[in-house]
C-alpha cells in the first residue's frame, strides 16, 4: 500500500494493492477500513462502499488511514496504517509522534504476569498533557476480543461534533487481567489534533522475554514522497 501511494494515484488503487498482497499471503480479509483526505479524521469502510461517488485521485499533503484485519486459521490480526503522501500540514506529524510515543510505552509494559489495566494506563500517559484526542481503545485483547482500553471523550473538539450524541469517558474493560504468554492484543494508539489524525499499530504477542511484534513496519508513520519511487520512513 506504501509502494501504491502516489499523487495522481486512484485511492482504489492503492486499496487493491493492499487486499492483493494480503491474499497473496493466504490469508482472509473480511473487510479494510479506508479513508484519505487532506483532513483525515476518520475511520470506517471506503466511502464508495456505502454512498454512489467516484473514487479521490490522491494528491500531494492527502493522508490515508486504514485499519487491516487479516485472518488465519480462525485467528485474527489487526495493523493500523496511515501514509503521509508528500508535505503534509504539520499537526500530522506531532500527532505521529505522540501516537508512537504510545505504542513504544505499550511495549514497555506488556509482560507476562502484568496487568492489562497497567497496560492502558502505560499508553495513555503520552495523550494527557497533548491538548488533543484519542480516536478510540489504544489497545484491545484479540483471540478473543474481550479487553478493551478505556479513552477520554476528546471527539468533542471535531467541527461537527455537537450533531452527534455526546460521549462521555469510556472505561477499560478487564483492566484486572493478568498477561500471560501467547496472548496477542492489537495495538492501535491513535492521536490527532483537530481534524488531523494518525493512527499507528500492529498486533502484538505477550511472550516471556518481551512482546513479539508482528509486522513493526507499520508501527509508525510511513511517509510517501510526492515523488514518484521514493519512500521514507
Amino acid at each position: 500500500m506504501v509502494k501504491a501511494a502516489r499523487p495522481r494515484v486512484s485511492e482504489s488503487e492503492v486499496y487493491t494493492a493492499g487486499m492483493a498482497a494480503a491474499y497473496a499471503r493466504r490469508t482472509v480479509v473480511p473487510w479494510m477500513h479506508f479513508y484519505a483526505s487532506p483532513e483525515a479524521a476518520v475511520s470506517g469502510p471506503p466511502q464508495w462502499a456505502y454512498r454512489p461517488q467516484v473514487h479521490r485521485v490522491l494528491q500531494n499533503g492527502d493522508v490515508i488511514l486504514t485499519e487491516v484485519f487479516c485472518n488465519f486459521g480462525m485467528r485474527a490480526m489487526q495493523h493500523q496504517l496511515t501514509i503521509a503522501i508528500g508535505e503534509v500540514h504539520k499537526d500530522v506529524e506531532r500527532a505521529a509522534a505522540i501516537a508512537r510515543a504510545c505504542y513504544k510505552a505499550g511495549r514497555r509494559a506488556l509482560r507476562p504476569k502484568g496487568r492489562f489495566g497497567d497496560v492502558c494506563t502505560q499508553m495513555l500517559k503520552p495523550v494527557e498533557e497533548a491538548g488533543g484526542w484519542v480516536r478510540g481503545p489504544q489497545i484491545h485483547w484479540l483471540n478473543p476480543l474481550a479487553a478493551i482500553c478505556g479513552f477520554p471523550p476528546g471527539l468533542s473538539q471535531l467541527d461537527g461534533a455537537e450533531r452527534y450524541p455526546h460521549v462521555e469517558s469510556v472505561p477499560t474493560v478487564l483492566g484486572e487481567m493478568e498477561l500471560e504468554p501467547g496472548m496477542t492484543f492489537a495495538f492501535e494508539p491513535s492521536y490527532g489534533f483537530g481534524r488531523h489524525l494518525v493512527t499507528v499499530g500492529v498486533t502484538v504477542i505477550v511472550y516471556g522475554n518481551g512482546p513479539i511484534e508482528l509486522n513493526p513496519y507499520t508501527a509508525q508513520l510511513q511517509r510517501v514522497s510526492s515523488l514518484p519511487g521514493q519512500t521514507t520512513e
